[in-house]
């Protein structure tokens, strides 16, 4: 049983999309549309369309696309529940749980709840652990290795993972927690060759639990004391747990990060610890993987500074690099610390001290000209052919800014660096611009296509029957675009005459829903299908206005799946799809 139709509809005009999204991503007006850079994949050509008046988003590019529970659910990695919730506090309504049927026992919901519970018994567990005689050599390490204090240890509830297979296994089983629920929890492992063999996840390791936004211990990090050669081991993706989503510490930066607007973003969980014992609480760091484009919109939430605080070996400043491109392509303001004498910031701060770290922290350097000081120091710049080199790679920094100032003004400088005029120098910025605008329209172009050629992911039988296919998405649209062709349908087309499954669970969905007097909106599809679903289902609404259906091609579509025959070799030809749609185009006037 869903929430009444009527609350629905008041979360929804409360939450109006096109304002909630704008929250997340830079919306702009097309016509009486929003066009914004696609949030779920990158790009750099806005192909995702917001439509206030129908109340959903889609994607042309990946295809996403839903209302506005469905982004809240896929942004903020929420569940249909607790996303209801997120909408209605952040309208000040309540959410009448008594007449959703059972909804505090939704089955998702339940299963993340009880994942909550294990890990906070993890977490206490692996806490306890440190008092134990195993433990003493971790409290070393924290302490005396490392430079932590006993506060800093309670605050991020560090702990112990015992030298042992089973230790876990055991105390968690005893508190009644089933193998299924610890492996799905990456609390224990099973073994490949042996699936009944299961053991612990972590094995003498210092542990660093991992907090969401809202308090929850989302999973664990482990940094070897024995000779394991994973120095550092991270829990795998569960339910309530995404390394491309999450960011360690985060619960504790954006406070700090709300009051200065800016992020200190470092590689590992030990420089954030230091950091923010030493007073700097903006610090955070992903967890086991590169930065990706989800963090980067998770620290534009609460920034619009990222201070890059990645290690000085070749590989951080790989790393640096690939950072400054996501953070840009956001719109953050993007700077470099250098630390001399040091690899990290960890470090640093036990070597030098808070002030002087401070100090370097002040002078870090924009990231134009961290990328132009290492370009330089890529070539010998006594050289023509090393200066010519340097302005080959300058020039492929500077034209990629979006401020025509700082164009200028890098342009300037290059220009001094190398010995010519800048107006020489600016011909060829232009030539290099052109250039690079021209390589970029063809890579859109080519992902355009990719993402257009691909097989339907979530249809898989649509290229089996393309026009059985295409016929059921031109009936659910006119159908979801108008609802009074139903009783057209009630008595004619049963969903048994739909030949794709999917199709087929849509219109089910539709026609059950409207028999009943029940939502048969998007919004009451959050509850019944995926993410990619829901993305499908806005694209195929989105054919009824975008290809000029009406009733008459509703009615033809109707007739190909009543009269529709397996044929035995199971295949159908281009040239019976062709005919449908040249049919379909004729009777609506399209040339």
């Amino acid at each position: 049983m869903a929430f009444p139709a009527d609350f629905i509809e008041r979360l929804k005009s409360a939450n109006p999309i096109a304002e909630v999204m704008g929250e997340y991503v830079q919306t702009k007006r097309a016509g009486r549309d929003y066009v914004c850079l696609c949030p779920f994949h990158n790009e750099k050509t806005p192909s995702c369309y917001i439509h206030p008046d129908r109340e959903f988003f889609h994607c042309f590019g990946c295809g996403a696309g839903g209302d506005v529970i469905t982004f809240i659910m896929k942004y903020r990695n929420l569940d249909y529940l607790e996303a209801i919730k997120y909408l209605a506090e952040r309208a000040n309504m309540e959410v009448p749980l008594d007449s959703y049927g059972g909804a505090a026992q939704n089955g998702t919901r339940e299963r993340r709840q009880r994942m909550y519970e294990m890990n906070k018994e993890a977490a206490k567990f692996f806490y306890s652990g440190l008092s134990t005689d195993g433990g003493r050599k971790c409290v070393q390490y924290l302490m005396q290795t490392r430079g932590l204090s006993v506060e800093t240890i309670k605050r991020y509830r560090m702990g112990y993972a015992p030298n042992s297979w089973s230790a876990l296994k055991k105390h968690m089983t005893e508190l009644g927690y089933s193998e299924k629920e610890l492996e799905e929890a990456s609390l224990i492992s099973r073994s490949k060759n042996n699936t009944k063999k299961s053991f612990d996840f972590f094995v003498d390791r210092a542990m660093f639990p991992f907090y969401d936004l809202t308090g929850h211990i989302v999973g664990f990090g482990g940094r070897t004391l024995g000779d394991d050669k994973r120095k550092y081991l991270n829990s795998r993706d569960t339910l309530v747990y995404n390394k491309n989503r999450f960011l360690f510490s985060m619960n504790i930066a954006k406070n700090a990060a709300v009051k200065s607007r800016q992020i200190l973003l470092c590689e590992g969980n030990l420089d954030v610890i230091s950091l923010t014992q030493a007073g700097f609480e903006n610090a955070v760091a992903s967890c086991g993987t590169a930065l990706t484009s989800e963090q980067v919109r998770l620290i534009s939430s609460y920034a619009d500074e990222v201070v890059i605080c990645y290690d000085s070996d070749e590989a951080g400043q790989k790393a640096t690099r690939k950072a400054i491109d996501l953070l840009s392509a956001a719109g953050l303001k993007t700077r470099v610390l250098t630390m001399n004498g040091a690899k990290d910031p960890d470090e640093f701060i036990r070597k030098f001290g808070r002030q002087t770290f401070e100090s370097i922290l002040n002078m870090a350097d924009g990231s134009v000209n961290y990328e132009l000081k290492r370009a330089e120091s890529q070539f010998d710049m006594e050289s023509d052919t090393g200066r010519l080199g340097y302005k080959d790679a300058a020039l492929a920094i500077i034209t990629k800014l979006d401020s025509p100032v700082e164009r200028d003004l890098y342009g300037h400088k290059v220009a001094e660096k190398i010995g010519v005029s800048f107006a020489v120098l600016e011909a060829e910025m232009k030539r290099f611009s052109k250039k690079r605008y021209y390589a970029e329209k063809k890579r859109e172009l080519d992902d355009t296509l990719r993402f257009a050629g691909r097989q339907d992911k979530v249809n898989h039988e649509a290229a089996s029957h393309p026009r059985e296919a295409t016929s059921e998405e031109y009936i659910i649209s006119y159908l979801m675009n108008n609802p009074d062709y139903y009783s057209r349908l009630k008595d004619t087309l049963p969903p048994e005459k739909f030949v794709t499954e999917f199709n087929r669970k849509v219109y089910r969905f539709i026609i059950e829903r409207m028999a009943a007097g029940e939502d048969w909106t998007m919004a009451a599809m959050n509850e019944s299908f995926g993410f990619d679903e829901l993305g499908s289902i806005a694209k195929i609404s989105e054919r009824c206005r975008a290809e000029g259906i009406d009733e008459q091609t509703a009615d033809d579509c109707v007739g190909v799946l009543l009269n529709y025959k397996p044929k035995q070799s199971g295949d159908i030809t281009d040239d019976d799809l062709l005919a449908l749609r040249q049919q379909m185009r004729k009777k609506n006037n399209i040339v």
